[in-house]
């Protein structure tokens, strides 16, 4: 008997959730289709039933983490656009998001996405692109704030984060990430 279309829909997920860590963990090229599948405790044969390739999962991983991180929430109707954006400054620039909490794919593959293909880097750039809409109209509900503020901000988070993942120093991150925070919240609006 076949399975279910809900259980085909939710292999992919497991397998995207999965190939964003190993991806995010060891790069494109440290990850083969065997370590993924064995990570999902599925059969390498079972990958293709999903994807052509490797470098077409890599960029579907991208796509599945930026619709899951933080970025993708909703704002709760019963806090303000301006709470909302500190939230997600709070949020982002954090430990919790340095050691892979709901991690942002422009921050966790920021230096393997140089070497990959056109499609993964154009996934990429649109998940930037994305990045910098959302924030753009959050912002501008309370203040005046200009596109290259936004692209400056949004390109600050994103080096914020990548570089604290690489200090091997646990204040040095804190420390970068609170720096950054600071220089957001002023850029944005939010401290007067």
């Amino acid at each position: 008997m076949p399975y279910a279309k809900q259980h085909k829909q939710n292999t992919r997920k497991h397998i995207l959730a999965s190939a964003f860590t190993l991806f995010t963990a060891k790069g494109f090229d440290k990850v083969t289709v065997d370590q993924l599948m064995r990570n999902c405790n599925l059969t390498r044969g079972g990958f293709y039933a999903h994807f052509t390739s490797k470098a077409e999962l890599y960029s579907e991983a991208i796509k599945f983490s930026a619709q899951n991180s933080m970025l993708n929430d909703l704002k709760p109707a019963d806090i303000s656009d301006k709470q909302w954006v500190q939230w997600l400054l709070d949020k982002y620039l954090s430990m919790d998001h340095v050691n892979g909490e709901r991690a942002c794919p422009l921050a966790f593959l920021s230096t393997d996405i140089v070497m990959q293909n056109e499609a993964a880097k154009m996934v990429y750039a649109d998940t930037y692109l994305n990045f910098n809409r959302l924030l753009s109209v959050m912002v501008r509900k309370y203040c005046e704030c200009s596109e290259e503020t936004i692209l400056a901000t949004t390109a600050m988070m994103i080096g914020g984060v990548a570089m604290a993942r690489t200090l091997q120093n646990q204040q040095a991150s804190q420390q970068l990430l609170s720096a950054c925070r600071n220089e957001a919240c002023l850029k944005l609006g939010l401290k007067n």
